[in-house]
């Protein structure tokens, strides 16, 4: 009996993140380019349903329980750390530096006006794409950064989250006695995230913010 691509579980080894900020806010420009940026690891993605419990008399074998908050836990970016491309750090320094005296991002670079509109938060998308020994449909779509036309597999799940900003920041360690690399890693704290199944539904998510 042949084999269909449905009955493989989805790898995790390829896929896309696009962080996307408001349009309108001075963030725009301060991370310009951080949607081509790539990452190695995606992690932390959950959500935690808060119980009630409320006691009635005259039950006593046990408590009804109700819902109560939806708590979505921080997810962490992981990629190396490469010359030039400070996006990531720029984000979470984003959020305190236009209220601050001066308004500077790092010595050298130039304030930040506070009359402008200073929205630190950002739409996060990640897709997971097929990989092509699943047998799967190559279709042609341009991608930020990347030569357009260029085939891609289909996308086969995803998420998108809302109102992310940076939690924290932080670098690996040095060592002069190791050959490793130095990796970054950016943990963001968000109010949501919904899951998509195709490139429609992924679209559709991520413009609704």
């Amino acid at each position: 009996m042949p084999r269909v691509a449905a009955a493989d579980p989805i790898r995790d080894f390829k896929f896309i993140v696009e962080i996307k900020p408001s349009t309108t806010s001075s963030l725009s420009t301060v991370l310009d380019g951080i949607g081509n940026l790539g990452f190695a690891v995606v992690s932390g993605v959950s959500v935690q349903n808060e119980v009630i419990p409320y006691r009635e008399g005259g039950m006593n074998t046990h408590p009804h329980k109700l819902v109560g908050l939806s708590d979505f836990a921080p997810v962490t970016f992981s990629r190396g750390a490469f010359f030039d491309q400070t996006q990531v750090y720029k984000w979470q320094q984003f959020m305190h530096s236009w209220s601050s005296a001066t308004g500077t991002l790092r010595p050298g670079a130039s304030g930040l006006s506070t009359s402008a509109n200073n929205d630190y938060r950002c739409t996060i998308g990640v897709k997971v794409l097929d990989h092509p020994s699943s047998g799967s449909t190559y279709v042609s779509s341009p991608l930020a950064g990347v030569t357009p036309n260029v085939s891609l597999p289909t996308t086969r799940l995803g998420f998108v989250l809302y109102n992310c900003w940076p939690g924290a920041f932080a670098m690996s360690d040095l060592n002069a006695g190791n050959s490793g690399i130095l990796v970054q890693q950016l943990t963001v704290h968000h109010e949501g995230f919904v899951l998509i199944n195709n490139d429609a539904e992924y679209t559709t998510a991520l413009q609704y913010n």
